[in-house]
């Protein structure tokens, strides 16, 4: 019984996942004493003390069905900490879902998670608000060995021209990567200035995805954010509008919320999350009788018609309001 993923194929591409190195999902763990902020800093010296834990206590099969085929596995990390993981597979996606939870009692030890991918690329995408920063995989200068741990928000992306993989997650926000290396990191230790550092169970979620296609909207940035986001289901049945659609799939609308500063008004704050000049209009719910185009504080409004053409720069903001009508509390 092998404790990690020795290997995925894509079968829709033809090509294995795992590259070269440790086994996909190996779980790193070791020493972990920083020079300064304990609880917060990683020092470059980390990759040198951490060791692959492959100690695998239990496994079990829980799920075999039409839609999903769920393993779980238990791991014993240190003698104080230990790591039970649900490997899901689904029928209508080829992303695998990893739901964790975690026992952790160590002090100054650190956990990451290791995927050694078949992708060959100089760059990553790595998600921040409102866009995304591309980084370098390589460490051919002292910048590059400097990033040695960068900030992710939903997903971090490796891709080729054709095809690519994406690493998401819903609560863990640091990563590093070389190469086609990536090492989400999971949990840190510390005691300073808690002394009781971040003990306790902890539960979260984290993804692979492989994508036809390089990096776009649609194969990454939509998937990250339905994976953070999963449906809220309800008893009962009533058909419902959204409140606002773009045409163009990499303008996401990333918040709604009340106007400040009108009862009858709510705010939409836009913004083009690929990297390009774009062209779009919004499909709005017709409760809505005025739109406006706003600063991010919503002050000095510019009227709009509800059918013209927004333009986007390359990971523009844009705020709007939007003035609406009470109808049978539609909104």
């Amino acid at each position: 019984m092998r404790p990690m993923l020795s290997s995925i194929s894509d079968k829709q591409a033809q090509r294995e996942l795992r590259g070269n190195g440790l086994p996909l999902n190996t779980f790193l763990f070791g020493e972990d004493v920083s020079t300064m902020w304990d609880s917060w800093d990683i020092d470059a010296d980390l990759k040198k003390k951490l060791y692959p834990c492959t100690n695998l206590v239990d496994r079990e099969i829980v799920s075999d069905g039409c839609l999903q085929f769920r393993i779980r596995s238990t791991y014993q990390l240190s003698e104080k900490s230990v790591l039970r993981q649900d490997m899901v597979f689904y029928a209508d996606t080829p992303r695998v879902d990893f739901e964790t939870m975690l026992a952790w009692n160590d002090k100054h030890r650190f956990l990451k998670v290791n995927f050694n991918l078949a992708i060959h690329s100089e760059y990553m995408r790595n998600e921040i608000q409102f866009g995304h920063c591309i980084r370098k995989t390589t460490r051919n200068n002292s910048q590059e060995q400097a990033m040695f741990e960068v900030v992710n928000h939903k997903y971090t992306d490796i891709s080729e021209t054709r095809y690519g993989v994406a690493l998401l997650n819903d609560c863990k926000y640091g990563i590093s990567a070389e190469g086609s290396s990536l090492q989400l990191s999971l949990h840190k230790g510390g005691t300073r200035p808690d002394p009781r550092g971040d003990a306790g169970v902890h539960t979260f979620r984290y993804a692979l995805l492989p994508h036809m296609g390089g990096f776009s909207a649609e194969s990454v940035v939509w998937p990250a954010y339905e994976f953070n986001n999963p449906p809220v289901v309800i008893r009962g049945k009533r058909p419902l509008m959204p409140i606002a659609q773009a045409t163009e799939p990499n303008i996401i609308i990333e918040t709604v919320k009340p106007c400040e500063d009108e009862q009858s008004a709510f705010i939409l704050r836009l913004y083009e999350c690929e990297g390009t000049y774009t062209r779009t209009q919004l499909k709005l719910n017709p409760v809505i009788t005025a739109l406006e185009s706003t600063n991010m504080l919503e002050e000095n409004g510019q009227p709009l018609k509800t059918n013209d053409v927004i333009e986007f720069n390359p990971f523009e903001i844009k705020t709007l309001k939007c003035t609406y009508i009470q109808k049978n509390k539609a909104l």
